[in-house]
């Protein structure tokens, strides 16, 4: 039986990566821990971003609010509470097709549309027990280059761990450990599926 995987787990590896002894715990109150949980999220923030992960991705039914709402809409929906960003499609129907919904708006937490029914499909905010492998260790890179400033005053070790983790400046983040996964996730999708199909240049391709 494997390792149980969790926020702990995560930085210990990031931290032995930049020569650090394995010293965080979720119940430590220490300096250290603190400047780590400080970075955490914005490191989960900066690696989810750069990609709509499919390990990430949830498909879900929104509950519709009962009552009237002020939006001028007929329908309002409230999204998924853990979602990272826009909602990546908005969908009336998943089986037997997507059919996906265009003329909808979203203001705060709430999405309106004319359609009764909705779905959206998102990033969500996923346990670390739940990520994908290799982004696991992209993201142990990133995060050990976020740690090696404050914690061993390197920059050096962290501009090399940063290039590794997401290539050059000029890449964009599109470089390095997670160019790579990117370009997997994508080339693993279904290229003539009719999700993909979604808008004029696409169907053309296809027709």
């Amino acid at each position: 039986m494997g390792q149980h995987i969790d926020k702990a787990t995560i930085v210990n590896r990031a931290l032995v990566r930049i020569g650090q002894a394995p010293s965080f715990s979720l119940d430590d109150e220490n300096f250290a821990n603190g400047s780590i949980d400080g970075i955490w999220p914005d490191c989960v923030a900066r690696c989810f971003s750069l990609h709509d992960w499919t390990f990430a991705r949830r498909t879900r039914r929104l509950t519709r609010v009962a009552g009237e709402n002020e939006s001028g809409w007929p329908y309002a929906f409230d999204l998924p509470g853990d979602r990272l960003g826009p909602p990546l499609k908005i969908l009336r129907a998943v089986f037997p097709q997507d059919a996906v919904i265009r003329d909808y708006a979203i203001e705060g937490n709430q999405l309106y549309a004319s359609e009764p029914e909705v779905w959206a499909r998102c990033k969500v905010d996923v346990d670390p027990a739940a990520w994908d492998a290799a982004f696991r260790s992209a993201f142990i890179t990133a995060l050990a280059a976020r740690l090696a400033v404050p914690m061993q005053q390197d920059e050096g070790l962290a501009s090399e761990l940063e290039a590794m983790a997401f290539g050059s400046p000029a890449q964009g983040g599109t470089g390095g450990e997670f160019g790579r996964l990117i370009a997997q996730d994508r080339a693993a999708g279904p290229i003539s599926s009719p999700l993909l199909r979604n808008d004029p240049l696409t169907e053309a391709r296809y027709s």
